[in-house]
């Protein structure tokens, strides 16, 4: 029976642009050089409650979950 090993990535979302696309997919085509597999992407949104004027600010990530075969 195969055992896995896993990775979880977060990409985080500072600004919309075309470059954050290529930043992307150069870190998951070397992790994929590497053996990890790509299984799942969800985009996370959260809010800083440390603002100090404690209206908090809206920020989020991109997260990649991959996997791998155990050696």
């Amino acid at each position: 029976m195969a055992k896995w090993e896993y990775r979880v990535i977060e990409f985080e979302d500072e600004e919309v642009d075309a470059d954050r696309t290529v930043s992307y997919e150069e870190v998951l085509n070397t992790l994929g050089d590497e053996g990890w597999e790509l299984v799942s992407v969800t985009e996370t949104e959260y809010v800083d409650t440390f603002d100090p004027d404690g209206e908090g600010i809206a920020s989020g990530a991109t997260v990649a979950y991959l996997k791998r075969e155990k050696a």
